[in-house]
């Protein structure tokens, strides 16, 4: 059995522009994917996400225990808007962590006393997901690393009686993780973390009782809005000189949620599914095949199988948009 006050749910990534409905009784975990910012000056020529108010108190009330910052957004509008998102939370007295850099700041890990249990939540960024990390040779992200991340649990282990490591990588738009990142969460499993959650693709991926561990190699979304002509790519004026679009398929509106009983590690899921500026919770069904590690990433035809996978989405996106928003490519165009 659970023990309902030694449980926190963690949920994937929120990104949210107006206020959302959502029915919860547990104390919560979620990574924020964008700084709380009205205004600033924007990362060049990059997808540049910011969240203008805080619905967090809204959404969440006084259920959210703790906020990931480590993502490839957090710094999307500089020191300014990472600024402005620490006043934010610190506002509505929820913990937060995965800035790393000066002393002001560092909160990698944040050690959290819930209850009887002592916990330590770290987070760490892949390269792959072209996060912005540093500014005038300073950095405030720890980028995804064994070694760093070894060196940071040894140090804390003995103080806490679990380590928490939440990860942003993975593909995006992906329900199936990559052999070295099933690799990777495994040996650091194996050396004395007892937790992953991974963040980032935007879709659900596995979740597996590894040894004494668990790994959720991706929540998925868990809030987050279509994109719809988003303005981005900023110059150094401010100015947006394009825009993005982006429209949820499916899998980018179901997303697990991983309650773990935090003293003895017994876990269960949940699927949510967001629409209409709600959360809805579902049972899960037959039909959620990606919940679990269905093929050997260490088989030979593992990354084929992921490859043909993302492409069979990459194809469903293409024609549903094109169906939402119909347009003629430019060279067809100028043949017409």
């Amino acid at each position: 059995m659970m023990n309902k006050n030694d449980t926190i749910l963690f949920v994937g990534d929120v990104l949210t522009f107006k206020p959302v409905k959502f029915r919860n009784n547990y104390k919560t975990v979620i990574n924020l994917e964008g700084p709380l910012v009205k205004d600033g000056k924007p990362a060049l020529n990059k997808i540049a996400l910011r969240m203008e108010h805080n619905y967090l108190p809204e959404i969440f009330r006084n259920n959210l225990l703790s906020v990931c910052l480590g993502n490839n957004h957090i710094l999307d509008f500089g020191i300014g808007g990472l600024k402005s998102t620490l006043r934010e939370l610190d506002k509505i007295q929820t913990h937060y962590f995965g800035i790393s850099g000066p002393s002001e700041y560092d909160v990698n890990p944040s050690i959290i006393k819930f209850n009887s249990v002592k916990i330590a939540l770290f987070s760490f960024v892949c390269e792959t997901t072209s996060a912005l990390v540093d500014f005038e040779d300073v950095n405030y992200l720890d980028l995804l690393d064994f070694d760093l991340i070894y060196s940071k649990v040894s140090k804390i282990r003995k103080e806490v009686s679990k380590v928490i490591v939440c990860i942003h990588w993975g593909i995006e738009d992906c329900s199936y993780p990559r052999t070295e990142d099933v690799l990777l969460a495994r040996k650091l499993i194996d050396n004395g973390v007892d937790i992953i959650i991974g963040n980032h693709t935007h879709a659900p991926q596995p979740i597996e009782k590894y040894k004494n561990g668990i790994i959720a190699y991706s929540l998925g979304n868990f809030i987050t809005p279509n994109l719809k002509k988003y303005p981005t790519y900023y110059n150094s004026q401010g100015d947006p000189q394009s825009s993005f679009t982006k429209y949820l398929m499916l899998w980018n509106r179901i997303s697990w949620g991983l309650l773990i009983d935090m003293n003895t590690l017994k876990f269960r899921v949940k699927r949510f599914i967001y629409f209409g500026n709600r959360v809805f919770e579902l049972p899960l069904t037959p039909i959620d095949r990606y919940i679990r590690l269905r093929k050997d990433p260490l088989s030979k035809n593992y990354e084929e199988d992921v490859n043909k996978h993302f492409k069979r989405r990459k194809l469903i996106r293409k024609l549903i948009e094109f169906v939402i928003s119909p347009h003629v490519p430019e060279k067809i165009k100028r043949i017409l």
